[in-house]
């Protein structure tokens, strides 16, 4: 067993996922997008005939796909990863490393989040607003196993992906 690979996941599930998300699509979402728990909190019927509500649950998962995860997510995801596994103790370096390893990955990595994070967040935010986050909670739970598989590893990144194609 990999402490090191798993702290990085325990470390940034318990901050990220579970405290920053609850911040971000929950206290954040219901003033950036007002009207956000009727909408969910709707029957199904209802949100059927609910245009107003049907736009606004599209805009969040608009702002969640193309702003939040690859912009907010990935590049805290990176630095965390440099905090657990890097060489370095210094704080700027994990950022730096982790930017590095961003960016190197980019297309990939968001390529990979939209064809989950999409069609999840479609349903995510047309649930029952007390079912939302243990529902992202558990599509999360598949995604991170795909990103520790993908991403995890001391290996730099690039060079994994390399070792995969052989």
């Amino acid at each position: 067993i990999d402490i090191k690979r798993n702290l990085v996941f325990v470390v940034f599930g318990a901050t990220y996922l579970g405290c920053f998300q609850w911040w971000i699509q929950v206290t954040q979402f219901r003033k950036w997008f007002p009207g956000m728990d009727r909408f969910a909190n709707a029957s199904m019927a209802e949100k059927l005939k609910d245009i107003p509500g049907m736009i606004s649950a599209a805009k969040q998962v608009c702002f969640d796909v193309f702003i939040h995860l690859p912009f907010m997510y990935f590049p805290c995801f990176y630095a965390v990863k440099e905090m657990v596994q890097g060489k370095s103790n210094n704080p700027l370096e994990w950022v730096k490393d982790g930017v590095t390893k961003y960016a190197n990955n980019f297309s990939k990595d968001t390529w990979a989040m939209f064809c989950l994070w999409a069609p999840a967040d479609v349903i995510l935010f047309s649930l029952p607003i007390w079912l939302r986050m243990p529902g992202r909670h558990a599509v999360s739970m598949g995604w991170t196993a795909y990103l520790s598989f993908l991403r995890g590893s001391k290996i730099p990144d690039s060079a994994a992906d390399d070792k995969k194609k052989a």
